[in-house]
Formats: C-alpha cells, structure tokens, sequence
C-alpha cells in the first residue's frame, strides 16, 4: 500500500512536471531532438495538455482529500465528468457570447436587430440556468462518494488548482513575451 501511494506521488510528480514543460514550451531556447524520448511540448495539441492536467489533477485529488483505495474508483469518473462539464460549457458560452457581440455590432448600417439580440440574449440566460444545474448535479455526484470533510476539501482543493493554473499559464505568457524580444532581431 506504501509502495503504492509512492508510485502514485511520483506518477503525479511526473505528470505535473510534463504539464510546466508544455505549459512554458515557449520558455525553451532550443528543441529537444525528435528522437529525444523526453516529451516535446512543441508537438503536443492543447488537447494533450489538458489530459494530462486532468491527470494530475486527479493524481492530487486522491492524495490531498485522502481518498480510500474503494472511493478513488467512484470518484475519478465523476471528477472527470465535472472537468469535461465546466470546459464545454465555457467553450459554448463564450461561442454564444462571441455570437452575441457580432450580432451587437449590427449589419452593414451599424444598426443591430434589437429582436435577434433579445432572442439570443434569451438563449444566453438559458444556457446559463441549464449549465449551472449541470454543475450542480455533476457535485453531488461527487459529493455522494465523499465524507463531509472531504467535500470542503475538495472545494479548498478546486480554488487551489485554478488559481495554481492561472498562475502558470501567466508565467507561460510572460516566457512568450520575454523569449520574442530575446528573438527579435536588433535593427
């Protein structure tokens, strides 16, 4: 069982040092060789990124909730399911939403239909009270498999995880934005 838990911390470890690597691919100079058996964050897809965050967050999950060797198995389905929820609601949300903008902008005139934006202004709000029931009921199947104690955690650990991300995506930018001024050519 200890050897177990350890495999796990280092799997989680591994994992989360292959998502810093993809996340700040832009911070390296150089690109590994093809051949090299180390993960090239250049060719990974924004897809493969995102799995392999859900994994480590599901890695972490296990650990800082404490979870038992039967609630891992109930758990990690629906985790899944809540990670898979939240991102395609915000990816439709803000296609609604983009939708919503050009249609604001109004047609060659300048002048927008004030019906249409009404229609999707409705279809906006509607969207919202389903996928917020959605979120709802994606909770409660997780708070079913954990103890009270465990929910707050994982509440604590929710928060902790986005802000952790944000936090990298920034630094990822910041490495963008410092690896193009080291490249840009001196005129």
């Amino acid at each position: 069982m200890i050897a177990q838990r350890a495999w796990r911390t280092d799997l989680g470890r591994a994992v989360a040092f292959v998502i810093v690597l993809a996340v700040g691919v832009c911070a390296q100079t150089p690109s590994p060789p093809p051949d090299d058996p180390v993960v090239d964050p250049d060719r990974m897809s924004p897809r493969e990124v995102q799995r392999l965050f859900d994994a480590f967050v599901a890695m972490q999950a296990q650990e800082r909730l404490q979870l038992s060797e039967t609630q891992y198995p109930q758990f990690l389905p629906r985790l899944k399911a809540l990670l898979d929820l939240r991102r395609s609601s915000l990816a439709n949300r803000r296609a609604m939403v983009a939708e919503l903008g050009r249609a604001s902008l109004g047609g060659p005139g300048g002048r927008a239909d004030e019906t249409a934006l009404g229609e999707k202004l409705r279809q906006l709000r509607a969207f919202d009270e389903h996928a917020a029931a959605d979120l709802r009921r994606a909770y409660e199947a997780i708070d079913q498999v954990l103890d009270v104690r465990q929910q707050a955690r994982f509440r604590v650990f929710e928060d902790q995880i986005e802000r952790r991300k944000v936090e990298l995506l920034m630094r990822a930018r910041q490495n963008v934005r410092k690896n193009r001024a080291l490249r840009a050519p001196v005129r």
